[in-house]
């Protein structure tokens, strides 16, 4: 089972039932709320909570 259900205007969380308004948010918020790790940068250990900050970071850190 999947955690997205898409609705006529809305996205909804299979985890908590959390209504957003697009499949962007709802991936976000899936990340954000419902992801148990954190991701870590490899080179320095700076964690975030979304793979896309990450992914600016790494462009950034040598």
């Amino acid at each position: 089972m999947g955690l997205f259900s898409f609705g006529s205007n809305s996205t909804k969380c299979k985890e908590c039932g959390l209504e957003l308004s697009d499949s962007e948010r709802l991936k976000k918020h899936q990340e954000k709320a419902h992801k148990k790790t954190k991701e870590k940068c490899r080179v320095c250990g700076t964690e975030f909570d979304y793979s896309e900050e990450l992914r600016k970071h790494k462009k950034k850190c040598k």
